[in-house]
């Protein structure tokens, strides 16, 4: 099937990056799918051949119900959004499919593209979490590897750049469900997992789940996967985690507890260690953050 817009969503991203509302227009121009090439600023990594399979079918009956968004770039045209259309619309024998046309520059194209994705009711949440954080990272003016650890720092001094946390209030606010502080302690940590628990997560694994198998020996993974998608809670996996720990970490975790309650020794600690204890407690908590 052709993606579908998911309205709630979409009333509140036209404001994000001009031209987005048009997508659910009739496209009145159509171009040859050889003058196409696929986008710089793609967000999906992947292409499910069963759902571009389903695709190719729905288009071979109905054709390409959604215009492409595209800009020229050299002597053709960019796609940047719509690729997943445009590889369906080529299997299903297609010669030309029908196109929006804009003039946009990098970073209206990659803002376009993740704000595309985000408006589909069939993205899984790997794709989700892409494509927030492309949007991020448009916002902040960094890259997406640099985006996580942009905001982790607006979040611990949100006065030092409030015109910055202003601009990511704004975004998430249109993007809906979550805050940009909540994306950052929850579900950015998934685009740090093993790439074989990240494929769990695109096939339906829930992401609460992944983030505790992801902290699992590679040996021990695929079980814990199947033992997720058979119904095991996150307390049970995250049991089942630790128990493959070393049984000195349980203690650690103890021993510092108790120092960190120790009021006099942490009075005999001077300035800058008092002040490595505290970032390193920061730390800790971003880690273990979990809402």
């Amino acid at each position: 099937m052709t993606r579908k817009a998911r309205p709630v969503i979409g009333a509140r991203l036209s404001g994000l990056v001009a031209g987005v509302d048009a997508l659910a227009q009739p496209a009145a121009t159509t171009l040859a799918v050889g003058q196409l090439r696929p986008g710089t600023f793609q967000p999906r990594l992947h292409f499910s051949e069963q759902s571009l399979a389903d695709l190719t079918a729905s288009i071979q009956e109905q054709g390409v119900l959604q215009p492409l968004l595209v800009r020229p770039v050299g002597g053709g045209y960019e796609i940047v959004a719509g690729e997943r259309r445009w590889r369906a619309a080529q299997q299903a024998g297609l010669g030309e499919v029908p196109v929006l046309i804009r003039t946009l520059d990098d970073r209206e194209a990659r803002l376009a593209a993740a704000v595309e994705n985000l408006q589909r009711e069939d993205l899984n949440v790997m794709e989700e979490v892409r494509a927030k954080l492309q949007v991020a990272a448009v916002t902040l003016g960094v890259t997406e590897d640099a985006a996580v650890a942009r905001m982790f720092a607006l979040d611990r001094a949100p006065d030092a750049e409030p015109e910055l946390v202003s601009a990511l209030d704004t975004a998430f606010s249109a993007l809906g469900r979550e805050s940009w502080r909540s994306f950052i302690r929850n579900r950015a940590a998934l685009l740090n997992l093993p790439e074989d628990v990240q494929a769990a997560v695109r096939a339906g694994l829930d992401y609460r789940k992944a983030l505790v198998i992801g902290r699992a020996e590679v040996n021990e993974r695929p079980g814990l996967i199947r033992e997720a998608l058979a119904g095991a809670t996150v307390a049970q996996l995250r049991d089942r985690v630790r128990g493959q720990s070393p049984q000195a970490a349980p203690d650690l975790s103890q021993a510092v507890a108790r120092q960190l309650r120790d009021r006099r020794a942490l009075a005999r600690l001077d300035d800058r260690r008092r002040a490595k204890v505290q970032k390193l407690l920061q730390q800790l908590q971003e880690l273990l953050a979990l809402e």
